[in-house]
């Protein structure tokens, strides 16, 4: 079976408390075993009941605005979120959702920029980048590099989730020479390349719960013109660059139980490598998609924490 598979813990020695595995029952029980077998249309349906099912309401303290900003490809929408008393002069988070390429959109992930945006006091704005298979690698990375130069300040922080942390890293690539680099960035799980390195984490984790690394190979497929990966294009995969160099500060979040966790800790150590600074938190006992279980499990809510401590770390550090 291709796409979400229930996990046994035996088979990689890999430790799921009851929190975790009751948040991966509701997952796939809602989502009807959202399974990449199935058309993109149909997984589009599964992915809108899951985050539908697992949204909370906004903070009191949050308020937000729609609206559209210009860009090569057409308009882009965008939301912004607004925290009661935040001062000008703080920082600004940028946030770019998850979904594989295929799904999200600025509901999927509404809740968890406005959770973000009062726990760290910084105003932010989300970005709904276009998506495949009706668009093809760069047009996902165009639309949030014309929505990010539309929108930023100067001391503007990426938060890119899964392939939004994709986006984020190819973002900061492709500007890094540009003088427009974001403040710094935080990543969480994030696909950079991995599984052209054959890292370790793509074996032992091969059937992780939520995503397979079979997924991770389908995503990258469906993301390409005509399934063909551009080779080494770090605006595609990050790890495939030849210079790390010149990077903003990286703050990356892996999950234990994830295929792509190997991705986190290999861009940091290249950075580092490089001359500049980056940080890997891996979460033990996570797995990908944990940000939905913050209310359920107190793993995913401790890492939602840090992640917000990271962000305003980052934001402040001027």
């Amino acid at each position: 079976m291709k796409g979400i598979r229930l996990y046994n813990p035996a088979m990689e020695n890999k430790q799921l408390d009851s929190e975790v595995q009751g948040f991966i029952d509701r997952y796939l029980s809602e989502s009807n075993n959202l399974s990449t077998d199935t058309s993109i249309e149909q997984q589009r349906q599964s992915y809108e009941k899951i985050c539908q099912h697992f949204h909370y309401s906004r903070p009191d303290s949050v308020t937000t605005h729609d609206d559209q900003v210009d860009g090569r490809h057409g308009k882009i929408k965008v939301r912004h979120y607004y925290y009661q008393g935040a001062s000008e002069t703080e920082a600004q988070i940028i946030f770019i959702h998850g979904g594989g390429f295929i799904l999200g959109s600025l509901d999927s992930h509404d809740d968890i920029c406005a959770e973000l945006c009062a726990a760290t006091g910084f105003n932010s704005v989300s970005i709904d980048y276009r998506l495949s298979p009706e668009f093809h690698h760069p047009v996902h990375l165009d639309d949030v590099v014309d929505a990010y130069l539309a929108c930023r300040k100067d001391n503007a922080v990426m938060l890119g989730i899964s392939a939004g942390a994709t986006l984020s890293a190819g973002l900061c690539h492709r500007l890094k020479d540009s003088g427009q680099l974001p403040h710094g960035q935080v990543l969480v799980y994030p696909s950079l390349g991995g599984d052209q390195f054959d890292l370790e984490s793509y074996r032992s984790n091969a059937n992780a719960p939520l995503l397979s690394t079979e997924d991770v190979l389908f995503y990258r497929k469906v993301r390409c013109q005509d399934g063909v990966l551009p080779p080494g294009d770090p605006e595609f995969y990050p790890l495939t660059a030849t210079n790390f160099s010149g990077l903003p500060n990286t703050i990356a979040f892996s999950a234990d139980i994830d295929p792509l966790r190997d991705d986190s800790a290999l861009y940091v150590d290249r950075i580092n490598r490089a001359g500049g600074e980056a940080t890997l938190h891996n979460e033990l006992g996570l797995i990908h998609d944990y940000l939905r279980a913050r209310h359920t499990s107190a793993k995913a809510s401790d890492s939602f924490r840090r992640i917000g401590e990271a962000i305003k770390m980052i934001g402040r550090d001027r």
